[in-house]
């Protein structure tokens, strides 16, 4: 069987972004372990990542309103390549204070990738094969997240977190090398032949993914409250879940780890979910809702068991925020900025939803780390609840007032 060109490429594209989220969240998976070795505080090793996300943040921004002058080719190389380097400098740091320098300059290397990767599959794929372009693109960072906390939880309990910057390292410049000696060969027949297709420029949005009428400023405007939401909640589950696990259960550093495996796992459904929803609903809006509502259902479980413990259930319910946070991530990120792609520009939307997303991941990181630190577990998991509360508000309410599917 024939594998087409087009298919090729949206591999190569999931492989190039599944591996930058390998030494992307290398340090999250291995966040508990650093700090130890190095005595410092929850909101010490919290405002590391804080400090990624600030410049992976900005950058989404940046890189999204100036992607279209980017070689895309030699943009992705060059942002996996430097992203490889900064992991190898990480274990070899003698003071704590250098880790979040190297980590910024991570975090504005790999800024350059997502907006590049959607403008490259919007561009270049025909209008047939941009919804599985969407799922396959959704699937990336569940994936990634899934392959570091594997590698982290073996290593720590064998050897040394230190490994795992190593092996992150290999992973995203081999993915860099693969990069750069397959673009040429595939992306340029592809543009050859999008170039020929004159009805490819009539996107049926209504009939793929979803209508949008009404201001189309009011409903982005839903949707980066949707973005800061979601990245705040996935982002401080995949952060905390392995230190909240160990202060709360007392399970060993490499069992959080691992326990925690479930929640990438589950999240690679989550690409899948969105389109079934989506196609259900006919409403970015209400699939959104529906998702931060059933979190928030999931969320007062897991502090109701908190105060009579249950490992299985808190996992569980970990596990299927998750996976909804994955839906929504990709419903906002993927789903959204293609469908919009004739109105605004994949690469653009992309970068300025994904930007809002990482505000999310900036408050998450230090600012969850800080209540915790402060405040306890507990009072972690009352802000999760009031920010699915929230956005569930915002969005039902839009959702009504139009009154129609958007």
């Amino acid at each position: 069987m024939k594998i087409s060109g087009s298919s090729k490429l949206i591999f190569l594209c999931w492989l190039a972004y599944t591996c930058s989220y390998v030494g992307k969240l290398s340090y999250s998976a291995n966040i508990n372990p650093i700090g130890t070795a190095f005595g410092v505080s929850y909101s010490e090793t919290g405002l590391v990542a804080t400090l990624f996300f600030f410049a992976y943040g900005v950058g989404q921004v940046v890189n999204g309103l100036l992607c279209k002058r980017y070689n895309v080719k030699y943009t992705v190389f060059a942002a996996l390549t430097v992203g490889a380097l900064m992991n190898l400098l990480i274990p070899l740091v003698p003071d704590f204070r250098f880790i979040k320098y190297i980590w910024l300059v991570n975090g504005a290397a790999l800024s350059f990738l997502w907006t590049s990767l959607i403008r490259l599959l919007s561009e270049t794929l025909p209008t047939a094969h941009i919804p599985r372009a969407t799922v396959a693109m959704g699937t990336t960072v569940a994936t990634g997240t899934f392959i570091i906390y594997g590698i982290s939880s073996l290593l720590v309990s064998t050897l040394s977190y230190k490994i795992t910057f190593y092996v992150a390292a290999a992973i995203m410049l081999s993915a860099a090398l693969i990069w750069l000696f397959s673009y040429s060969p595939l992306v340029n027949p592809l543009l050859a032949e999008r170039a020929s297709e004159v009805a490819s420029v009539a996107v049926d949005e209504k009939k793929s993914l979803g209508t949008i009428r009404g201001s189309l400023w009011a409903f982005i405007g839903v949707v980066a409250l949707f973005a800061v939401s979601n990245n705040l909640i996935k982002d401080g589950l995949t952060t905390w879940t392995p230190d909240i696990l160990d202060k709360i259960y007392g399970t060993p550093e490499w069992l959080s780890i691992l326990l925690t495996l479930v929640l990438p796992l589950l999240g690679i459904f989550g690409a899948m979910l969105a389109i079934r929803i989506q196609k259900k609903t006919k409403s970015f809006i209400l699939s959104c809702f529906l998702l931060f509502f059933c979190s928030l259902a999931l969320i007062v479980t897991v502090l109701v068991f908190l105060m009579n413990p249950s490992l299985p259930v808190t996992v569980s319910c970990f596990a299927l925020v998750s996976c909804f946070m994955a839906s929504i991530n990709n419903i906002v990120t993927s789903m959204i900025p293609l469908a919009l792609k004739e109105r605004m520009g994949s690469g653009k939307l992309a970068g300025v939803l994904n930007g809002f997303c990482y505000i999310g991941s900036t408050v998450s990181a230090y600012g969850l780390g800080y209540i915790a630190t402060t405040g306890g577990w507990f009072a972690v998991f009352y802000v999760l609840i009031g920010v699915c509360a929230l956005a569930s508000a915002v969005g039902i309410t839009y959702y009504i007032i139009n009154r129609i599917k958007i």
